[in-house]
């Protein structure tokens, strides 16, 4: 091999060396960040957090060493302080939830959970699925800091129903549930609370409220009005 292509060879070698290498460190240096992996639910758009903020102002977030952990306040003001209500009793709780229920909505079955705390009683909020006669809400004692000791939902005063009783499915609940509920008529005003082993009516006392004899007869359906244990002021508007 003579000289002179000895030195082409090695020419050519170190201009393909300074191009891989400047390949490779402008690559370096224009690859976007690898992220950590987060499911849409758990989407650092502000949008998203807005949508399950419970307690930043503003919903901005920080995410230091690129982990979402805390809420960003607005500098110079404190931290928001804890407004839950907290009641003495239950009952004040449940009639505190229906009263807040019936100013919102006199239309949607609205429902919760009260939960035993050391400051007090308090309630879930609201929810709906913008239904008249069904209402779903959590009531799995694992979503909740506190033990759960009663349900509450309303019964819109509807044209045909029985808004003063608790139906099959409000009993059945309270009985998987081991827990009292409690339910607003919203034609009276009347909260209703009933425990499992409280009883149901009778099927005279169910042909007498007007529930279909076939269903009291033959399918032995089970209604209950439990007992009254406070009141609210209600309209007492029947809607369609």
């Amino acid at each position: 091999m003579t000289p002179n292509f000895k030195s082409f060879l090695l020419l050519v070698t170190g201009l393909a060396l300074g191009y891989v290498l400047v390949t490779a460190l402008y690559g370096c240096a224009t690859a976007p960040a690898a992220l950590p992996h987060r499911a849409p639910a758990l989407s650092w758009d502000q949008a998203n957090l807005k949508r399950d903020d419970h307690g930043c102002p503003t919903a901005i977030y920080v995410a230091p060493a690129g982990e979402l952990t805390q809420c960003q306040l607005p500098e110079g003001k404190p931290a928001p302080k804890d407004e839950t209500k907290y009641f003495k009793t239950e009952l004040e709780a449940a009639l505190y939830a229906v009263d807040k229920i019936y100013s919102w909505s006199h239309y949607y079955e609205y429902g919760g959970v009260i939960v035993k705390s050391k400051q007090g009683y308090a309630v879930s909020r609201p929810t709906t699925q913008h239904h008249g006669m069904d209402v779903n809400f959590d009531d799995d004692p694992e979503s909740f800091e506190f033990p759960i000791t009663a349900t509450y939902h309303v019964h819109p005063c509807l044209k045909d129903a029985f808004p003063s009783v608790f139906s099959p499915q409000d009993m059945a609940g309270s009985r998987i549930t081991k827990t009292p509920g409690y339910v607003l008529d919203e034609c009276t005003g009347a909260l209703h609370y009933w425990a499992p082993g409280d009883g149901y009516m009778s099927a005279d006392d169910l042909l007498k409220l007007g529930v279909d004899p076939i269903a009291v007869l033959v399918q032995g359906v089970q209604l209950s009005p439990g007992k009254i244990v406070g009141t609210i002021v209600v309209d007492g508007t029947v809607l369609n």
